[in-house]
């Protein structure tokens, strides 16, 4: 494979794990405000969907 591919895998997948940890270490805000929806942006862009959170530690 190409190095740069390899590199750019290795950068998707470090955004992700510092999106995801982000996520769940946060209080989710209300979606109307601002901040609820750059939240609503970052959980789309690493693929969390649905109420995962919601229903963590259940």
């Amino acid at each position: 494979m190409d190095a740069t591919f390899m590199e750019w895998l290795g950068y998707a997948t470090l955004y992700a794990i510092v999106v995801k940890a982000v996520l769940a270490s946060t209080p989710t805000p209300p979606p109307e405000t601002a901040i609820g929806k750059v939240y609503r942006a970052l959980e789309w862009s690493v693929l969390v969907i649905g109420r995962v959170k919601e229903n963590a530690g259940r």
